[in-house]
């Protein structure tokens, strides 16, 4: 850790524990466990068990990766002698019946099942009468009326259930119910609560009235072990004859340290009414009773006031309060003398010297009226608001499961961030922490993606703010990040603003370095987007995506090249630019597709292939005459950048197919070889044509100095367009040459040749990327033919000269060097251009590493 993260409290290095941890989450079935055939699922290696903290490990930096619990994992889990957990957060998984029958096999005492969907209410409450004897945690957030839903009632054990969402057959349901419950019915309407007698923390959101009165008359008498209550958004009973909620049901739970009420009370409650009863809840800790909004008239004040101040010296351990989206914060003000006139408060009673020195480590006033979480000094270490990005940061991390909230707090966090918010490597960090969190928490919510979306766009824009998070935050937070962002996009892919601050954000990502973990999914998305964009409406799309995927393809490895083949990209580019040969003129969509395909060919045989067949024989060949005989020869002299940006795309794609043995006899024909010639005078683009020009030719004249390759192109016929000698399209000449069969004399080739390589300037930059010499290796063996190895020496001695550093490392990685100096030994048979270019490329080898290049060994450096 570098002494500045440790000045900022951070650590971008993680520990050998993590990374263990992190290789197995990202890749199970290639480390502990494996596939069982078609049923995807997981199961462990033989002779593997794990330990109860390394399986709650697994599933912990599994979830914290980004990545979402199915059936397929919790597989793993289904003996509990193998792998034993006590503690799972089966949160907004994708889990079916199926996981909570293979999880019934393990003693759970803490389980999540908040916003798991594809659960049944008879497949729940049976495998919660099965944990519910030891349970102690339970969130069931708002599938909470699962557990009172009456359940079929089969009429002869074994039978059929009639329920076809039931996939647990009535001999599991007596197996997994045990001693405890002989029937479905002991366990439905919430009575499997009734075993959980060690429950300690449950979590019950959005119960109806009915649900919420079985709850309070019938259960809560039995949970009197119970410590932390939430019953956030649920419709309670009222009191009879009365419209205020009865809450005294809940002085029976005598421990209780903590209840959320969020949502639960009537908007513009009077605190009066609901006082006498929380008053005598003498243990709590932290207190909720925030609304969702805060509208319309209020109690009168001085009743407020006597029961707000009531309520606080009735509970002395009260260290945590939320009274977001109410009016009780007004109680809380500061002395009159240091407000101004414009808060709004004049006539109301100052409570403050009733709080007695009182002070809370947490205080919630999110959407108060009066905004009184912009005052200076409240009574609270940690508030929840809008006045700041502190208060915007405590309260997305409080209230990220209320969705109405979250929204307007990622709505104000957007803001924040678009209006050049600056903060610490630590204040960074958190942020993009929290935004992965929010976004994860309620992947269905469109209007929190694209908030969120958005807030992480102008959160990583600036290059100084994307220095720091890359500086300071962890692998596993950009991991998340870029995680995160994908499955919003996946997820809402028909939203065209989700997909268009995806496609922005990610572009301010370093790819495709911090996306590797989503490598190949990321390219299915960006193809799926690529051929679903309309070419008039939704251009911006398709070239933002094209981009991304160019930069994905660019500087990975084969075998990452290859999986974007095969995922259909040369197909898709081929498609694209078919299309855009119905427009006038040449733009960065096409230039970016050649330029893409280019970078998917290089040095991958199967990808140069599928652009040689395409959907027909010779597909890419065809469309790289079209694009240059309109584009390029006919294109318009304004837009000449971009034509010669086509040209070298084109030419460079077709130097990969080149490096090919097998693939470069289709080049053996007057129209292409006739081509290749003639540009090889080019100064488009610098020397870049030319020069790639040059190399193609090489590599065929490499094959053999015998004419018989020769005769090969003079008995070719050339397809319907030709090029005279200078590059230009003469359709009707060259048509009927190539039916002739005009055959290129091999000698004005090599002259040529020799005249380019020549003038071109040894100083050059280059707009080109070589991740391996060995096809130019290659061609330094080519004894027959001295222009060739010429062509191969001047590239090598460019590449080092201008680019010492990165090339003479990788000539001396790949033998190069040896090479070279056996050259030197053969000086006889040595063009003396060539030699002399050699010692140049020693001496630029010798400079980097700092040994004398006549006495170097591969070895010694």
């Amino acid at each position: 850790m570098s002494d500045n993260a440790a000045q900022y409290g951070l650590s971008n290095v993680e520990k050998l524990s993590v990374l263990c941890l992190d290789a197995i989450a990202l890749d199970l079935a290639g480390t502990i466990a494996l596939d069982i055939g078609k049923q995807n699922l997981l199961q462990l290696r033989n002779h593997f068990c794990l330990t109860r903290e390394i399986s709650e490990d697994i599933i912990s930096t599994f979830i914290k990766e980004g990545l979402v619990l199915s059936d397929r994992v919790i597989h793993l889990f289904r003996d509990s002698s193998k792998a034993k957990i006590s503690t799972i957060n089966l949160s907004n998984s994708r889990i079916t019946n199926w996981s909570l029958q293979w999880l019934a096999q393990q003693r759970l005492h803490a389980i999540d099942l908040s916003g798991c969907t594809e659960l049944s209410a008879q497949a729940v409450q049976i495998f919660l009468g099965r944990m519910a004897p030891h349970l102690k945690f339970l969130r069931m957030g708002s599938l909470a009326s699962l557990l009172f839903q009456d359940l079929p009632v089969p009429d002869n054990a074994g039978g059929d259930s009639g329920d076809p969402s039931w996939s647990c057959s009535d001999q599991d349901l007596n197996s997994l119910s045990g001693d405890h419950m002989s029937k479905p019915s002991d366990i439905c309407q919430g009575r499997v609560l009734l075993k959980a007698s060690n429950l300690r923390i449950l979590s019950l959101h959005r119960l109806e009235i009915k649900q919420s009165s079985r709850l309070f008359s019938d259960i809560l008498p039995f949970l009197s072990g119970v410590q932390q209550l939430d019953l956030s958004e649920c419709v309670l009973p009222v009191e009879k004859g009365s419209d205020v909620t009865d809450l005294s049901p809940l002085t029976v739970l005598r421990q209780l340290t903590s209840l959320v009420l969020y949502g639960a009370l009537p908007t513009r409650f009077d605190l009066a009414r609901y006082e006498p009863v929380l008053s005598q809840l003498t243990n709590l800790q932290h207190l909720d009773i925030s609304c969702l909004e805060a509208r319309g008239l209020y109690p009168s004040v001085s009743s407020q006031t006597t029961a707000f101040l009531s309520l606080l010296s009735s509970l002395p351990s009260l260290s945590s309060l939320d009274i977001s989206g109410t009016h009780l914060a007004r109680h809380l003000q500061t002395p009159r003398s240091s407000m101004s006139s414009q808060d709004g408060d004049r006539g109301y009673v100052d409570a403050s010297s009733g709080l007695a020195g009182r002070h809370f480590k947490f205080l919630g006033l999110w959407n108060c009226v009066g905004d009184p979480s912009r005052r200076t000094d409240l009574p609270a270490d940690v508030v929840t608001g809008d006045a700041n990005m502190t208060q915007i940061y405590n309260s997305l991390q409080m209230y990220k499961k209320r969705e109405h909230v979250c929204n307007d707090c990622l709505s104000n966090l957007y803001h924040e961030l678009r209006d050049g918010w600056r903060g610490t490597p630590l204040e960074h960090t958190r942020i993009l922490e929290i935004i992965c969190e929010v976004m994860r928490s309620n992947k269905h919510n469109i209007d929190r993606q694209i908030s969120g979306s958005a807030a992480m766009f102008h959160l990583i824009k600036c290059d100084a703010n994307r220095v720091t998070l890359h500086r300071y935050a962890s692998k596993r937070l950009l991991r998340q990040a870029t995680r995160t962002l994908y499955d919003a996009m996946n997820t809402h892919s028909a939203k065209k603003a989700m997909l268009r601050n995806g496609l922005l954000t990610f572009c301010h990502f370093d790819l495709p370095s911090d996306i590797m973990n989503i490598y190949s999914e990321m390219v299915k998305l960006l193809l799926n987007i690529i051929r679903q964009s309309d070419f008039t409406h939704d251009e911006f799309l398709q070239r933002i995506s094209l981009y991304l995927l160019n930069n994905l393809v660019r500087s990975v490895d084969n075998s990452d090249k290859l999986q974007v083949g095969n995922q259909g990209a040369v197909r898709t580019m081929l498609w694209l630019i078919k299309a855009k040969l119905s427009f006038d003129e040449t733009d960065e969509i096409l230039e970016m597709a050649w330029s893409t395909l280019w970078n998917i060919t290089d040095e991958t045989e199967d990808n140069c292939e599928r652009f040689l067949t395409g959907e027909n024989e010779e597909a890419g060949l065809n469309l790289f005459i079209q694009c240059y005989e309109k584009f390029y020869l006919n294109g318009s002299d304004h837009n000449r950048q971009n034509r010669e940006a086509l040209l070298r795309n084109m030419m460079g794609l077709l130097g990969n197919v080149s490096e090919v043995p097998r693939l470069r006899v289709r080049f053996l024909k007057p129209m292409y070889l006739n081509l290749f010639r003639s540009l090889l005078e080019s100064t488009c683009d610098g020397i870049e044509v030319s020069y790639h020009a040059a190399g193609i030719l090489c590599h065929i004249l490499s094959d053999g100095s015998n004419e018989a390759v020769w005769r090969h192109c003079s008995e070719s016929h050339g397809s319907s367009a030709s090029f005279t000698e200078d590059g230009n399209s003469s359709s009707a000449a060259s048509e009927s040459s190539c039916q002739s069969g005009i055959s290129i004399a091999k000698e004005r080739v090599l002259s040529s040749l020799v005249e380019a390589i020549n003038r071109w300037d040894l100083n050059s930059q280059r707009s080109i990327n070589y991740r391996s010499f060995k096809p130019i290796l290659a061609l330094l063996e080519c004894d027959h033919t001295v222009e060739v190895r010429h062509w191969a020496v001047w590239a090598l001695c460019n590449l080092t000269t201008v680019y010492p550093d990165k090339y003479c490392q990788l000539l001396h990685e790949e033998g190069g060097i040896q090479i070279l100096q056996n050259m030197l030994t053969e000086c006889e048979k040595t063009n003396p251009q060539i030699i002399k270019l050699v010692e140049l490329i020693l001496e630029n080898v010798r400079k980097v590493f700092g040994h004398d290049h006549h006495n170097m060994e591969v070895g010694q450096l």
